[in-house]
């Protein structure tokens, strides 16, 4: 076999995958029961196909070396990483050679199996390791037994005996007999395999045996309310390591403590971790003291947990970036796409690795202002592909076009994305603006309203939304690049404050008042000439670490007004916090038809 025809049968595999995708995420019920082991494996191995087929080569050593690195560059998740580590293991097992044999073949299956085990911090058997092992093993014995064997044979009789083993899995791990499910990542290297054997046997009558992948939905959803496997630690964690001789013994030692289902893979020079912990900060932290961090990402699995088992009216999923800002009780019906800053070369997932609280502390202490980063196309297609395998339809609700270019990359990312339906609508607003549009989309869907009704009325509705944002020190502002210093000046000179508003989704100043004293005064005075006495409101408050004068403010309004039918208050998130600074307070007035 040369380089070639080994990257002909893997792409075969991995497009066989892409078929069970939506089942594999259905039976996901081991480590936890979040329903993204199909999604993981799938964009693992997706990049091999669309990236890597014209620079393959008749040389396997070249081959393996371009499909390892692009799967290790690309790994996500649990599945993900063991399967990209299996791969590098391949690698390590073929280096030099430019064709191979059976046995060759026999001991890559052997090398990837060991490389997946080592990367693991607790082995557990009745998984994707399990049928690893057993089909090397077969390989080996297939290989003392003839070794005139053809690579159509063996590579029949390994799929089988891999069939077997995933059969077996339902009655090792617990959380499988109680499903009466196979596991999802094992199920995931089978249909790999079979889809390589298929393309072996395309011209003859022998074809890879129809597998046996029916379930019992109701016993998967019971786990949801199953208290022997509630979710220990919250955070699906990963990130890589760029560095010159990675100590990955020492370092997978470091942080075995964090977390449990941690998978440590790559090369000396590249290390890709995923772990599960609660403290994704510190994780982040100690992954520094080892080299450069990259492609961070957190995913709340008891989040994810709630999408894969979500029940009620609709099959439709709400998307926003974490420029908004939303009331608790909210945030289980809302995916969100996370923004990100840093402060000089510490980097942070915006409410994730640092906490609203800390980060406006670190603002007023820290020298380096905060740097806000929008998400990528890359970050929307991951979560639209996750939503996409448990809803029918998307409404992905973002940050103004005019403010930053977070839209954009949504709807870059909608276009390729294979469900039903999908809009990204610009919300013209912001924080507490982008979220009062948030909620109401979210309240028509409860009510069970339909996904064009639901459409058609949050573009209504974000033209009867007002943001004002109130700026305790405009330094801030001037910082970040967003003022310039000049107007500042000017400001402290006649001691003028500046209220923002959104108009025509552009934060503008829509008015000022002199004087720092009575500022909260002030500032409602100031909002009660946009509340009309003849209509109904909601509204929502935001205050960047200054509690004291939020309620201080929405206090005067209640008390003003008693049209406002319902009202929250909350933490000013960092994507407008970074330029308002502490002490900024802001406002969204939603007029109710």
């Amino acid at each position: 076999m040369n380089g070639i025809e080994f990257y002909i049968g893997l792409s075969a595999g991995i497009n066989n995958l892409l078929n069970y995708k939506n089942k594999l995420d259905e039976i996901n019920v081991f480590p936890v029961p979040d329903g993204d082991t199909g999604t993981n494996m799938c964009f693992t191995l997706l990049p091999i196909i669309e990236e890597c087929k014209d620079k393959i080569t008749e040389d396997i050593n070249e081959t393996l070396d371009i499909v390892a690195d692009t799967a290790l560059e690309s790994a996500r998740g649990n599945s993900g990483t063991i399967i990209a580590q299996f791969v590098h293991g391949m690698r390590r097992a073929l280096r030099g050679k430019k064709l191979i044999e059976n046995d060759d073949f026999s001991k890559a299956l052997t090398s990837g199996y060991d490389s997946a085990i080592e990367s693991l911090m607790k082995p557990e058997e009745g998984t994707i390791i399990t049928v690893m092992r057993d089909v090397a093993n077969k390989s080996k014995e297939l290989c003392s037994e003839n070794i005139d064997i053809s690579f159509e044979v063996f590579l029949d009789k390994c799929y089988h005996e891999s069939v077997q083993s995933l059969e077996k899995t339902k009655n090792i791990l617990k959380i499988l007999r109680k499903s009466d499910v196979v596991d999802a990542g094992a199920l995931g290297f089978v249909l790999l395999m079979q889809g390589w054997l298929n393309s072996v046997q395309k011209n003859t009558k022998i074809q890879s045996q129809h597998l046996n992948i029916t379930y019992d939905h109701e016993k998967i959803e019971s786990l949801k309310k199953d208290i022997d496997f509630t979710i220990k630690n919250k955070f699906c964690t990963e990130c890589a390591i760029e560095s010159k001789n990675i100590d990955k013994i020492e370092l997978k030692s470091t942080i075995k403590s964090l977390g449990d289902s941690m998978v440590l893979a790559g090369t000396k020079d590249r290390v890709k971790i995923h772990i599960h912990t609660n403290t994704p900060t510190k994780f982040f932290k100690i992954c520094g003291a080892y080299g450069k961090v990259v492609d961070r990402k957190v995913d709340d699995m008891t989040k994810q947990e709630h999408t894969v088992h979500h029940t009620g009216a609709s099959g439709i999923a709400i998307v926003v970036d974490s420029g908004a800002d939303i009331p608790k009780e909210y945030e289980n019906e809302i995916q969100v796409v996370p923004v990100r800053y840093s402060f000089g070369n510490q980097q942070h997932i915006d409410k994730v690795t640092q906490t609203t609280k800390d980060f406006y502390r670190q603002m007023a202490s820290d020298s380096n202002h905060p740097k806000t980063s929008q998400p990528t196309p890359g970050d929307f297609k991951k979560i639209y592909n996750f939503i996409s395998s448990h809803y029918d339809s998307i409404i992905s609700i973002h940050l103004s076009k005019k403010i930053s270019g977070t839209y954009q990359s949504g709807i870059n990312a909608a276009k390729n994305i294979k469900v039903k339906n999908i809009n990204v609508i610009d919300s013209y607003s912001a924080s507490v603006g982008l979220g009062l549009l948030a909620i109401h989309a979210v309240d028509l869907k409860q009510n069970g309203k339909s996904y064009n009704h639901i459409i058609k009325s949050v573009e209504e509705t974000k033209n009867m939304i007002q943001l004002f944002l109130l700026v305790n020190d405009l330094s801030y502002m001037v910082k970040g690049g967003r003022l310039p210093s000049k107007v500042k000046t000017i400001a402290n000179l006649f001691s003028i404050t500046p209220i923002l508003g959104n108009k025509n989704g552009k934060l503008t100043p829509r008015g000022v008042f002199f004087g720092k004293k009575k500022r909260i005064e002030k500032y409602s005075k100031f909002l009660d000439s946009k509340m009309d006495e003849d209509k109904q409101y909601n509204i929502m408050i935001a205050h960047a670490n200054d509690l004291e004068n939020g309620e201080k403010l929405l206090n005067l309004l209640l008390d003003k007004h008693t049209n406002i039918n319902k009202y929250d208050i909350l933490e000013l998130g960092g994507a407008l916090g970074a330029h308002t600074g502490p002490g900024g307070l802001a406002i969204g007035i939603q007029e109710i038809k």
